[in-house]
């Protein structure tokens, strides 16, 4: 079947999800790969359509959550999403799952990239937030560093905080404001200027990540500190 553009994006489109996709595709299955929800909470029951109908049911009335399901411009791959909406606050928390191999293409690896770019703007610029967060785990430094080419910064990592099954790992904290939003606006003139501009930068990444430095940081002094605290 097919779904009604929302937000319309250069090697992606966002895509309006119903109740007879949630029914009728593969969606639901997407929860169900162990590789594919390997860093993330979902994955622990089995999904099936009708608990993606109810899913779906749930979340779309609430006002809390908006979710679109990505396309490659020929298939639906996966979905992105605004959750924790406060409009109060001005807050959300963003995340992405792609579920299915994008179309091969000179930019396929950055599909996620402009999946997380595209709902961020319109997150700022249509429903007014300040700030939108995002939780990582920790072996996925890679991606996050290239997501702090759209603002995205390190805030702090919760130690042991992504438990799943016998596996214990650090979750990474980051989060982009609006004003780092404006900013890059500002130099680049568009947030997301061209899928070529962006593979340029992701080649002139620094090699050392800034999370490598900050835990570092962590594991020098900050451990010196606490041990001196410990025995006061």
């Amino acid at each position: 079947m097919k779904l009604d553009l929302f937000i319309k994006g250069e090697l992606i489109d966002l895509l309006i999800p119903t109740r007879e996709f949630a029914l009728s595709s593969n969606w639901y299955s997407w929860f169900n790969d162990k590789k594919t929800t390997r860093f993330l909470e979902q994955g622990l029951f089995p999904n099936t359509r009708e608990k993606q109908a109810e899913f779906f049911d749930n979340e779309s009335s609430n006002g809390q959550r908006l979710f679109l399901i990505i396309s490659d411009k020929q298939n639906y791959i996966g979905t992105v999403s605004l959750s924790f909406i406060n409009y109060q606050k001005k807050t959300a928390s963003i995340a992405m799952l792609i579920g299915e191999k994008p179309a091969g293409s000179k930019y396929s690896h950055l599909i996620a990239l402009e999946s997380m770019a595209r709902l961020i703007e319109h997150g700022f610029t249509s429903l007014g937030l300040h700030r939108i967060d995002a939780g990582s785990h920790e072996l996925l430094c890679k991606f996050q560093q290239k997501i702090e080419l759209l603002g995205l910064r390190l805030e702090g990592i919760t130690r042991e905080g992504f438990n799943k099954g016998l596996e214990t790992a650090d979750a990474v904290k980051i989060a982009v404001l609006l004003k780092d939003y404006l900013k890059l606006i500002e130099i680049r003139g568009s947030y997301w200027d061209s899928a070529e501009k962006m593979d340029e930068r992701i080649a002139k990444l620094p090699q050392i990540k800034f999370i490598e430095h900050f835990r570092k940081f962590m594991n020098t002094i900050g451990d010196d500190y606490y041990d001196k605290l410990s025995k006061l």
